[in-house]
């Protein structure tokens, strides 16, 4: 048995040892989204404030990237392509809105750390830092912004040869806020401000050079 365990430790750094070259890949994921939209709108000093929260689940937002992979750890770019949030006629107390639209895409840089198990299986986890283009639209009041954002990952690969491999993952991103004012003469002053975050829990394939 102790044989059989020193083997099994030797195949297994052997095989770590054989993976610690560079390669690059290109991955593509659909994730299924929750997205937790905060909107604040108010008068002059917010005496009267809405308060909005939109929480909508939505399927089909795409995630394309490139990266290196250089042993346990990973690098690359990745464009995000999420689906806009919409709500027909909104709402809320003294305040309506004909729709409320919400436009969310980022560019971000990510790293991971993928834990070898030598096996198909492997966990890694991840975080990205980039930039987010924003834009929400109000009906007679929007407002379009770059922000800088950030996410964090967390999953698990399964490889089904030395070229494809499928991925299952989490991912949440803060990408930052959109801030619309609006004046009306000297004594009357609007304020929109909406703040966008998503959950999403993603599928997708990477393939290896």
């Amino acid at each position: 048995m102790k044989k059989f365990l020193l083997l099994a430790g030797v195949a297994c750094l052997l095989s770590a040892n054989a993976q610690a070259g560079v390669s690059q890949y290109v991955s593509g994921k659909l994730s299924y989204d929750f997205n937790k939209v905060k909107a604040k709108f108010g008068g002059n000093g917010y005496d009267e404030v809405l308060h909005m929260k939109l929480n909508k689940v939505l399927v089909g937002s795409t995630h394309v990237a490139y990266g290196v992979r250089a042993g346990y750890v990973r690098g690359e770019v990745e464009l995000n392509n999420s689906r806009d949030i919409k709500r027909n006629w909104v709402e809320e107390g003294d305040y309506l809105f004909d729709h409320f639209r919400l436009y969310k895409h980022s560019f971000m840089a990510n790293a991971y750390f993928d834990y070898l198990t030598c096996t198909p299986w492997t966990p890694y986890v991840g975080a990205g830092l980039g930039v987010s283009y924003l834009k929400a639209d109000f009906g007679e009041i929007a407002k379009s912004t770059y922000n800088l954002a950030w996410q964090v990952m967390g999953g698990i690969t399964y490889d089904i040869n030395s070229h494809w491999t499928l991925d299952l993952g989490y991912r949440y991103a803060d990408l930052g806020r959109v801030r619309k004012a609006v004046s009306y003469g000297d004594d009357f002053r609007e304020v929109a401000k909406v703040d966008a975050r998503d959950h999403e829990i993603m599928f997708g394939a990477r393939y290896e050079f």
